[in-house]
């Protein structure tokens, strides 16, 4: 069977084959007016309209390696207390792990990293304040409150007595645990779920809308890229105005969007809006465009979740008579020892290290309870976003020759062959 080819060297469809076995397409100009003129609903893409994608991801990933190597290339300041922030050791659920933390993690000499590192804490430098009054009570008590009332009946509060509210205060201290680290889960898993649909996204954007409308590509890959960096700024309520202005050169993306009073909500409605204008020209396959619209109702879910975690603690008052329960053992406590003949010296060390592990209990729970202020979002955010231009940037090599494509398939293969590192790596 004869193979057909026009000008350009690409074979001819079936439909353009047709036309010379009917005897209809004797002339080279009927079939390469048929190129020129596609059928309603396909896409012809011109070589001036190529070299000007070409551009439009030159500059996008120019403003993604901007992103990642300046403005956000430190590491994550906006970590809650402040003393997260201060990097001194990155064995903290603040960041991303890698193979060697991990052998670190598990090393049998993590108890001694753990016991020698013990000063330098940011867990025991919070707490500290509270153990120090509860040690110093403990001090004034035993040598100074203890002598006062030495005709008074040594045990006024006995220890079996109190032993009953420890069980609940450690009751209530396992349950605010336990409740903190469900919370941590259910942050990660939201974020976990944002990565994967995010990076689904950009690679169907990159498949079914780019080839067709390139302009309309990138913006919707510009909204997409910025997309976790502006669910982070909502969430700890800091200012992406910075990255914004680098992501959206065209004015009116960028007045519309930093006009929005939810940000991360006006990215999917802007990629939406993409999405439905050329599902509108019929020049999207239902199945992408079914697709991208239930990755778009997952982007707006994980949005809702995080705007719950964020928005609603843990029963406050739950809070509360936990620590009023505690407070009261902890004051009790020293009183029961000294009721119970236990030597001063040994009172103020055992009301010490039960404060130290009740209280340091209580503050993980807290620090749990919200879990976007301790997350490594900030790492997660950069690498969404070079997810995102990769799946645009680094293109996948053709499945066949270009020789061999009939015209209407152009469309599909509209990037550079000779992919190269990108300057965001």
């Amino acid at each position: 069977m004869p193979k057909y080819y026009n000008n350009n060297g690409r074979r001819i469809s079936s439909t353009c084959r047709g036309a010379y076995a009917n005897g209809l397409g004797n002339s080279r100009g009927m079939i390469e007016s048929s190129f020129r003129k596609p059928a309603e609903g396909s896409t012809y893409v011109s070589p001036e309209e190529k070299s000007r994608g070409a551009d439009f991801l030159e500059e996008f990933e120019a403003d993604v390696r901007k992103v990642v190597k300046e403005i956000r290339a430190g590491d994550d300041t906006t970590l809650y207390p402040k003393k997260y922030a201060e990097v001194k050791s990155r064995m903290s659920i603040s960041y991303v792990w890698n193979l060697q933390m991990w052998r670190k993690h598990t090393s049998r000499l993590r108890y001694w990293r753990h016991i020698s590192g013990m000063l330098t804490s940011k867990l025991v430098k919070r707490i500290f304040p509270l153990v120090s009054v509860f040690f110093c009570w403990a001090a004034i008590y035993v040598y100074v409150v203890a002598h006062k009332l030495n005709s008074v009946k040594q045990d006024l509060v006995p220890l079996t007595s109190l032993s009953l509210v420890s069980t609940f205060v450690g009751f209530l201290l396992t349950l605010r645990s336990n409740q903190g680290l469900s919370r941590l889960g259910e942050g990660r898993e939201l974020w976990g779920r944002a990565f994967i649909v995010t990076r689904d996204t950009a690679q169907l954007l990159a498949t079914y809308v780019y080839p067709k409308d390139k302009k309309l590509g990138v913006t919707s890959a510009r909204y997409l890229a910025i997309f976790a960096w502006l669910l982070k700024g909502r969430l700890r309520n800091t200012d992406d105005s910075d990255i914004i202005d680098v992501m959206l050169p065209n004015a009116t993306d960028r007045n519309y969007l930093i006009s929005q009073r939810k940000k991360p909500a006006a990215c999917i409605a802007r990629i939406r809006q993409v999405v439905a204008s050329l599902a509108a020209r019929n020049v999207m396959p239902v199945a992408a465009h079914q697709q991208l619209e239930g990755n778009l109702y997952e982007m707006n879910y994980i949005l809702g979740m995080c705007e719950r975690l964020w928005g609603s603690p843990i029963p406050p008052v739950y809070t509360s008579h936990t620590s009023r329960l505690l407070v009261f053992y902890l004051f009790f406590l020293p009183i029961a020892l000294h009721g119970a003949r236990i030597e001063k010296t040994v009172n103020i060390l055992v009301t010490a290290t039960v404060a130290f592990a009740m209280l340091g209990l209580d503050e993980i729970s807290h620090l749990l309870e919200q879990p976007f202020q301790l997350m490594p979002i900030h790492e997660l955010s950069r690498n969404m976003m070079m997810d995102v231009a990769d799946a645009f940037v680094c293109q996948p090599p053709l499945l066949k020759s270009k020789t061999e494509l009939f015209e209407e398939e152009e469309f599909l293969y509209p990037y550079d062959e000779n992919n190269t590192s990108p300057e965001y790596w």
